[in-house]
């Protein structure tokens, strides 16, 4: 209790009662979340579409088949696969530490 008998408010307190402390932490958790996004995004996309640069750079690569199929097909779409596996469970353990830390804030205490 607080010398004037009123307790500690809490930020499950603030978030209930929509304060600016409560706003405050929701827009905290929402940013992590969207920059959280933003780079699976970037690191997709970057890295998916740096496969037909990569076959722009080097025009040797056009005529190299491995089992009939050109070399581009396979480095356009055989990579892609557990690429999209790797960021998606990267991106979806680092939400739940987010979501997590931010229980861990609302909790009562």
């Amino acid at each position: 209790m607080s010398p004037r008998g009123q307790r500690r408010r809490t930020p499950r307190d603030e978030l209930a009662d929509e304060t600016a402390y409560g706003d405050l932490y929701l827009r905290r958790l929402r940013r992590a979340q969207l920059g959280l996004s933003l780079l699976a995004l970037v690191a997709f996309g970057g890295l998916v579409g740096s496969l037909p640069l990569l076959l722009a750079l080097a025009p040797g690569l056009r005529h190299v088949d491995i089992l009939h199929i050109p070399i581009a097909v396979w480095l356009v779409t055989v990579p892609v696969y557990p690429l999209f596996v790797a960021i998606a469970a990267a991106y979806r353990r680092r939400a739940n530490a987010l979501d997590e830390s931010f229980r861990d804030l609302v909790r009562d205490e």
